[in-house]
């Protein structure tokens, strides 16, 4: 099993950090909000023995600090992978993105597409004016400090509902994504991801949400693979982005709800994209 290196950089004068295994062509993982690159490690593992991978703390997320100033567009995001690019000497990448990290290479591939030699997405979808602007308005809970402790309480409150349901505020039977809860090791380090990013862990959350538009996968110029994944919170919204017409360079291949499987699909379908 590739061992995985942690690794410290200095890019426009602040720190960052991203995990590194393996040898081969460059290949980037990007995490979702407001988890980090530790979210990634089970994809190192299974692709370390092909590909350099490399998977970043997005700025303010993980070890990661934030940018300055703190972007509202998910294109304010990319100077950071630019840098980290040139920084690795890369002339082409193979680039992963599931959810926040999704939108995240979408826009990547859309501003430099000649650097791109494949795109991955997983988690990826397409949300109307007015579930967007719904999610805008109740998704974000605040985790500004209360000297009772309530602040943790609602976090944990939903938590276990965006287990549940996706949104998490909206408890129909349309949007129940799991009859039970994960177990409460799995809720406990969901919890402690939200923590870790902060008050502010909503931020590349919202940018990526305001991304999340049929019309930037349209516009693709790249090799393209979309993972759907049948176990997918936001499988509904993957389907309705799949109704647009997509260009011949995207391709969908479905996934099984199961992780193992899942994962094992996914690990064969972006091998044979190294020998295209």
């Amino acid at each position: 099993m590739p061992l995985i290196q942690k690794n410290h950089i200095q890019l426009f004068g602040r720190p960052f950090f991203y995990r590194e295994t393996g040898e081969g062509p460059l290949l980037f993982l990007l995490h979702p909000s407001p988890s980090h690159s530790g979210s990634m490690e089970p994809l190192m593992q299974l692709l370390g023995t092909h590909f350099r991978v490399i998977a970043p703390d997005t700025p303010g997320y993980g070890q990661s600090a934030s940018l300055d100033p703190a972007p509202e567009t998910i294109e304010g995001y990319l100077p950071f992978i630019e840098q980290l690019v040139t920084h690795l000497q890369a002339d082409r990448i193979f680039l992963y993105g599931t959810a926040t990290g999704a939108q995240l290479a979408i826009a990547y591939a859309l501003a430099h597409p000649e650097k791109i030699s494949h795109l991955f997405l997983d988690n990826v979808a397409h949300f109307e004016e007015d579930v967007r602007n719904q999610l805008l308005q109740q998704y974000f809970i605040s985790l500004e400090p209360e000297i009772d402790g309530s602040h943790l309480t609602r976090l944990r409150q939903m938590v276990e509902q965006s287990c549940l349901f996706f949104p998490w505020f909206s408890t129909h039977a349309e949007n129940r994504i799991a009859d039970s809860l994960p177990p409460d090791a799995i809720i406990q380090q969901l919890v402690e991801e939200y923590l870790i990013a902060g008050t502010d862990y909503a931020r590349a959350y919202r940018a990526a949400m305001l991304h999340e538009r049929a019309e930037k996968v349209q516009q693709l110029k790249v090799p393209t693979l979309i993972f759907r994944w049948q176990g997918s919170p936001i499988l509904r919204y993957m389907d309705q982005l799949l109704t647009f017409s997509l260009p011949d360079c995207v391709r969908v291949v479905p996934t099984p709800a199961a992780i193992a499987e899942r994962r094992s699909i996914m690990q064969q379908e972006i091998l044979l994209t190294k020998t295209d």
